[in-house]
């Protein structure tokens, strides 16, 4: 009896373009789209909350939210398009099939074209960390033009992409809308008069159809196959090609639902809307979308951070003492790893967990303090000066102070920390900087407040190319450890780019704080998952064993 009931309710309706359905059908409809436009809220809201996380910080929180907000608008007015029975305005309808959806769906394809380019970045970052901030002048010529396309990230052409599609969907759109008398009675020179039920018929809907295929059918797949090697440990990878290939039956099943003459699709389609073939995809895409960043971000904070005493942080192992590192988990496997294998640790964090920017930034530091280090068992023997003139004590060992090393020297290694400073740490011109203490940061840049950061190539056109206290990531490796080692004449290139003027303040230490602070972060985040893959593979034992 219950059924019979709620079957005549049903089907005393349909949508049929005639007065409202506020049958049991269409309440139904209604208490969805309420109750999951709040459950979607509450999710926005969690992410708000959560933004700061890595995973989510990493997929660009505003373009996730544009993406799933223009996303629910179409899909609300799906789950209305029943109760309402075509009393939604078509015009209305049309410009959002041919701006909201569209324009929804490519901000969706450009939050995951963000894997691809954090992907390329970090695989440049772990092949040459200046590579990323090396800039060339556009010419503006059909050739220089295409030049400077081809180096935008993923990301970037993604961008550029929306901007042509709208384009491309946008005019068409317009001169169909204002031609056609589907829409409007008064004028038009094309198509005839229609009610609110044929109205959302008709080849004025062909221009959002195909933005919709190229985004979903054409785009989409060949995203998948460019990130199929991906597999990181923040379900990016996993939720993009879940999101992708949710997106592909909608356009499809909307085209033969709207344009069907088969008697039983028909009939679906007097309950059930045409656009409602694209409610599955929408809510599997913004689901995906929301819960897997929440759902790592969620996990990260009951991961509880391993604390560790100051003496460990500042505390430098030798070769000698590898053999009794039993806790390979521990800081003091880290800091082995750091000073004499960390390239396999930077490999990992590049592939699987998006930061080998932190890993990228401690071998630079350590470098850079073994080059000094090198200078000073370079000049010592010729100096014969005193281990207590040498500079500071670090660990027990005499480190090499200003007053161990020639002018040409100190400018020469204030080279390099510019280049570690401009490239790795500072927020606006580094590809990916490190994360560190506001006050941290603060002390480096007043530090080389004087140097002048030349991205572009340092040939006679660069306006920086004679001034002086520049630095340029283009320049030669083996000039800088030439220069290191008292072969080269100067330490400028031949564009005549170089340091002349180096602070008094700058000393071998300079970066201990950001290298304690980065470390300790790598110590409670990376390294764990670092060491847990390592252990389950067994290439951690036989480092172990060799060490």
């Amino acid at each position: 009896m219950a059924s019979l009931i709620l079957e005549r309710a049903v089907t005393a309706r349909q949508l049929n373009g005639g007065r409202a359905n506020l049958d049991a059908l269409g309440i139904f409809y209604v208490l969805v789209a309420i109750l999951y436009s709040l459950l979607v809220a509450v999710e926005i809201y969690l992410l708000h909350r959560h933004r700061s996380n890595h995973s989510i910080r990493i997929r660009g929180f505003s373009v996730l939210i544009g993406s799933v907000s223009m996303l629910h608008v179409y899909l609300v007015l799906v789950l209305l398009a029943y109760p309402e029975n075509g009393n939604w305005p078509c015009v209305a309808e049309y410009w959002i099939m041919s701006v909201f959806l569209p324009l929804g769906m490519a901000l969706f394809q450009a939050a995951n074209a963000r894997l691809l380019k954090y992907y390329e970045s970090q695989e440049r970052l772990a092949r040459n960390y200046t590579e990323g901030a090396r800039k060339k002048r556009i010419t503006w010529t059909p050739k220089g033009i295409l030049e400077a396309y081809l180096r935008l990230d993923a990301a970037a052409k993604t961008y550029a992409w929306i901007v042509v599609g709208l384009a491309i969907s946008f005019i068409p759109s317009t001169i169909l809308y204002f031609g056609s008398r589907r829409f409007h009675r008064s004028y038009g020179f094309f198509g005839h008069v229609a009610d609110q039920s044929s109205c959302r018929r008709g080849a004025e809907w062909v221009p959002s159809i195909f933005m919709q295929l190229f985004w979903t059918t054409i785009f989409g797949p060949y995203l998948l196959w460019k990130i199929r090697k991906v597999n990181d440990v923040h379900y990016w990878a996993w939720q993009t090609r879940l999101a992708i290939i949710a997106g592909l039956p909608g356009t499809p099943l909307w085209l033969a639902f709207t344009y069907t003459k088969i008697p039983v699709m028909l009939t679906i389609n007097k309950y059930f809307p045409t656009s409602g073939w694209f409610l599955p995809c929408l809510i599997t895409i913004q689901q995906v979308t929301i819960i897997l960043p929440l759902w790592d971000a969620y996990k990260s904070a009951l991961n509880p951070s391993r604390r560790t005493s100051t003496s460990s942080l500042t505390s430098h192992i030798s070769a000698s003492s590898s053999a009794t590192l039993k806790h390979k988990g521990s800081m003091q496997s880290l800091e082995f790893v750091i000073k004499h294998n960390i390239e396999p640790l930077i490999t990992w964090a590049a592939r699987r967990e998006f930061t080998a920017e932190n890993m990228v930034f401690l071998r630079e530091v350590r470098n850079f303090r073994q080059r000094w280090e090198h200078i000073s068992e370079y000049i010592q023997p010729q100096t014969q000066t005193p281990p207590t003139s040498l500079g500071k004590q670090i660990d027990g060992r005499t480190e090499a102070g200003p007053s161990t090393i020639s002018a040409q020297q100190r400018r020469q290694q204030f080279t390099e920390a510019s280049l570690i400073f401009f490239t790795l740490i500072n927020p606006f011109t580094a590809e990916t900087p490190i994360n560190i203490e506001y006050k941290v940061f603060r002390h480096l840049q007043s530090l080389f407040s004087s140097v002048v950061f030349d991205p572009y190539e340092c040939d006679a056109i660069s306006e920086h190319s004679k001034r002086e206290n520049v630095v340029c990531p283009w320049e030669d490796d083996a000039l800088m450890l030439g220069g290191l080692l008292g072969r080269a004449e100067s330490v400028k290139s031949e564009s005549g780019i170089g340091i002349e003027h180096v602070p008094k303040e700058f000393d071998v230490g300079l970066f201990d704080a950001a290298f304690e602070s980065i470390k300790y972060l790598v110590f409670t985040n990376t390294w764990p998952r670092y060491v847990e893959a390592e252990r389950a593979s067994g290439v951690m034992e036989e480092k172990w064993v060799e060490g």
